[in-house]
């Protein structure tokens, strides 16, 4: 038999082109939400062995970040309250560690500037934050849920370039995820039962409407650029993601995907005048990469300062007539987020120098575990809270936990990263804007569990446009995914 030949009765596991990932991570997802109904631990083991089986190494590790992310945002009213267990999300995270450690171990992965200053900025703020804290057994923790995570996407991030990433896959493995989200909604809605938490805003699948809205938010973003997807399917998801987050009316999803909408606008407007960024010289290119990131960096400073301000001066949080139904309103925004940040300011003003602590709550009683247990049980079925645990911005929420010493590091840490990604291109850039903007509305920064994981999961697997082949080459060039002087580069990427 030749090398070339293969037995009848092969069959290929792995996907290997991005419409077969798209539709297996759908298919992934979807049997995850539906083994919830039986136990989470079968939903979790079902997607850890679809994951290893069905993706390469690299591509599992986004998948399964995705899920441990979605899995314990479930509507308990829904899929009933057996499903609210904590070390699922755990258990997966940890199997996403099993994948990066294998491929570092093969010696595809190696560590990377943004892994270097991982440990450098965790070093420096993980002892000054431990040295400080108030309770260091939910600090200690709280560090482990935060940079266990964060390693494996910034290995990632890391290897971006290297043939071992794939990272071509990692969109269209996301979005197949997100996908899952989407008509899984959908099902809840034709069945009349999307409406369990509030009963009058869409939360379909998970336990609270803005969580759908920021679900469905970067979705909609990886869409529009996802080209190997038939056009059809991607109006179509675009059409339905964007009526879902509408009907949940999450304010932070709308108001983030209009921004992006008209700031896409402005660089299509001035990629008529200037250009496709393909067709631009070098140091044209390089040029329009600066202002892309000056630009996100002005943005992130204006959030800081702008949300440290609003904490100060924030308004009575009393709920004004129409502010429910208001986006781009100062009254709305304040109607709910306003006594958490007056909260948060409160702690900063009593900690300014070193802060709470690392994952302290504004509210000491939540520290514990059984009170904040129950807290949160409570929320998710009766749509009510013994004790607010929302910090509502996760900017302040930096500066309440770290202080004016610590805040700086990792705020340091977060733009490097930002600036990374916005630099793969147009996807990348609003994407970390995207990332921005929910900031403002939900403390998804500096936790990475839960929704956060996803915004987390959603800005790195972004920068895998940086690798999307788009069109053949016939003259030889130097390839970019290898470590070769000469070949034949018969592709180009897509990250112009």
């Amino acid at each position: 038999m030749t090398i070339r030949e293969q037995p009848p009765f092969t069959v290929a596991l792995k996907a290997k082109t991005r419409p077969g990932i798209f539709w297996r991570c759908v298919v992934t997802g979807l049997a995850g939400w539906v083994a919830l109904y039986l136990n989470p631990w079968i939903s979790a083991i079902l997607v850890i062995a679809a994951c290893a089986a069905f993706f390469r190494h690299s591509t599992a590790i986004i998948a399964t970040l995705g899920m441990a992310a979605l899995l314990p945002q479930a509507s308990l009213n829904l899929f009933g309250n057996h499903v609210d267990q904590p070390y699922v999300e755990t258990a997966l995270v940890l199997s996403a560690l099993v994948h990066a450690l294998v491929l570092f171990t093969r010696k595809h992965w190696t560590a990377g500037r943004h892994l270097r200053l991982l440990f450098l900025c965790g070093a420096v703020g993980g002892i000054l934050t431990l040295s400080t804290t108030q309770d260091t057994a939910t600090t200690l923790r709280a560090l482990l849920q935060f940079l266990v995570p964060i390693f494996i996407l910034l290995a990632w991030l890391d290897n971006l370039l290297r043939r071992a990433t794939h990272a071509h896959e990692a969109p269209y493995a996301l979005a197949g995820i997100l996908a899952a989200v989407l008509l899984a909604t959908i099902v809840t809605l034709m069945t009349g039962r999307a409406y369990t938490y509030t009963y009058a805003d869409l939360n379909g699948v998970v336990w609270q409407p803005q969580i759908l809205g920021l679900c469905l938010a970067p979705l909609i973003v990886l869409l529009v650029r996802l080209r190997r997807l038939p056009v059809w399917l991607r109006v179509l998801g675009i059409g339905s993601a964007t009526w879902l987050v509408w009907l949940a009316w999450s304010r932070t999803g709308l108001a983030a995907l209009t921004v992006i909408a008209l700031l896409e606008g402005v660089r299509l407007v001035r990629e008529r005048v200037s250009g496709p960024a393909a067709k631009q010289s070098l140091s044209k290119e390089r040029s329009s990469k600066k202002s892309d990131q000056y630009g996100l960096g002005i943005v992130y400073v204006a959030a800081l300062f702008g949300s440290l301000w609003f904490a100060i001066s924030a308004p009575p949080s009393t709920t004004p007539p129409g502010a429910t139904k208001q986006i781009f309103s100062v009254e709305g925004y304040a109607s709910s987020r306003s006594f958490p940040l007056e909260r948060s300011f409160s702690n900063i003003e009593d900690h300014l120098g070193t802060g709470l602590g690392f994952g302290i709550p504004s509210d000491p009683r939540l520290i514990d575990p059984v009170i904040a247990h129950e807290n949160l049980r409570v929320l998710k079925t009766e749509s009510r809270f013994v004790i607010l645990i929302d910090k509502g911005n996760s900017f302040v929420a930096i500066v309440e936990e770290t202080g004016i010493l610590g805040a700086p590091i990792w705020l340091f840490l977060f733009f490097v990263i930002l600036a990374s990604v916005a630099s793969t291109g147009p996807v990348g850039l609003s994407m970390a804007l995207l990332f921005i903007l929910c900031a403002i509305g939900e403390a998804t920064v500096f936790t990475l569990s839960g929704i956060g994981l996803l915004q987390w999961t959603a800005l790195i697997a972004a920068a895998g446009f940086a690798r999307q082949p788009r069109r053949r080459l016939s003259r030889t060039t130097q390839r970019h995914d290898s470590h070769e002087h000469n070949g034949l580069n018969r592709r180009i990427d897509d990250a112009k």
